[in-house]
């Protein structure tokens, strides 16, 4: 049998302070991500601001190049505190006029479509975020051996860092089912 050659070079391994970098950069995308689909999923489930029925007055098409559906009417929360009679709102596809949808407002004049499809994509931006944090937990506790591969060490950091690692590779599926669950829901 001929002995396996490589192309691929000498391996080198990335610097501690490269890995560090990358672990921080990691950790702060993934916590920002996370943050923001929280607080959106919380909007989108009706949960942050104040929920209630806009009844749509009318839609038109606006804007160039990319055109938004724009629906204006009368907003009426659940609880019967607050109205708005002229509410705008983007949404997709057009509301026929007297039909109701769900929204919630987000202050003044600012209205966001309460909808399991925008729930699932927020909470797939969320589980997202997620695993690129615990995937930067995982890089913390790993190591370079002496061949200059990384690999995890053989304490109990590298078993924290491996379960990271698992744990990782299970919030991205997650991530990628309320993706798909998402695609699939009716806007």
């Amino acid at each position: 049998m001929a002995p396996v050659i490589s192309n691929r070079g000498p391996s080198r391994s990335a610097n501690p302070a490269q890995r560090l970098a990358f672990s921080v950069l990691f950790a702060l995308i993934g916590a920002g991500l996370t943050a923001f689909g929280l607080y959106q999923a919380g909007h989108a489930v009706g949960l942050l601001g104040e929920p209630g029925t806009l009844t749509v007055a009318s839609c038109a098409r606006v804007g160039q190049p990319k055109p938004e559906i724009r629906c204006t009417g009368s907003f009426r929360s659940d609880d019967g505190r607050s109205t708005d009679p002229a509410a705008r709102f983007t949404v997709n596809p057009s509301l026929a006029s007297g039909q109701t949808t769900r929204l919630d407002r987000v202050d003044a004049g600012s209205y966001v479509r309460i909808s399991p499809a925008g729930t699932e994509e927020y909470a797939a931006l969320t589980l997202f975020g997620m695993a690129l944090f615990v995937f930067a937990g995982s890089g913390f506790a790993s190591r370079a051996n002496s061949t200059g591969r990384p690999e995890l060490s053989a304490g109990p950091v590298g078993r924290v860092g491996l379960r990271l690692g698992q744990a990782g590779i299970v919030l991205l599926l997650g991530a990628a089912l309320c993706a798909v669950i998402a695609f699939l829901s009716p806007h």
